[in-house]
């Protein structure tokens, strides 16, 4: 072996190299705090709707058919009437009572499963509502034709 260098030192240094930009990396990848978009008071709304509903089914034996049904289970999260009323527009949540929200998978909206309650009138052109999940979001009232409803149900123009 005259005078060769063998490549053993160059292959542990890009070795070493490489396991320390990983390091750096995945350093920097858990370091950052996810961004969490707190629920607006309509959101919260809809989704204590869902499950004090679920709660309800499952209690009743049937899903609630009026809001008065439901009040009883509302009251773990608050007045059961200020619930019901969308704090951005002042109307009644539409709810689509008697629906039996484990009909139904993800829709081509945003991978919302069925809609089953929303603001009237919402505000600023944008709505709130929620799907059989629980999921709330808030859409651009424009959407609101592009989301499907659980039970056939049709949202009457605002």
């Amino acid at each position: 072996m005259s005078g060769r260098r063998s490549p053993r030192p160059v292959v542990h240094q890009w070795l070493r190299l490489g396991s320390l930009l990983l390091l750096i990396g995945l350093v920097g990848c858990f370091s950052k705090a996810a961004k969490v978009i707190p629920l607006t008071n309509s959101e919260t709304n809809l989704k204590n709707i869902v499950l004090a509903y679920m709660d309800a089914h499952e209690q009743l034996h049937h899903p609630p058919k009026s809001a008065e049904e439901l009040k009883p289970f509302l009251k773990r999260f608050g007045d059961p009437d200020q619930i019901l009323v969308s704090p951005s527009d002042g109307q009644p949540y539409v709810v689509v009572w008697g629906a039996d929200l484990s009909r139904g998978g993800p829709t081509p909206y945003q991978q919302m499963f069925p809609i089953f309650a929303y603001e009237k009138k919402g505000s600023d052109g944008r709505r709130a509502i929620v799907d059989t999940r629980g999921r709330p979001l808030t859409i651009p009232e424009e959407d609101l034709p592009k989301l499907t409803f659980v039970a056939g149900h049709k949202p009457s123009p605002s």
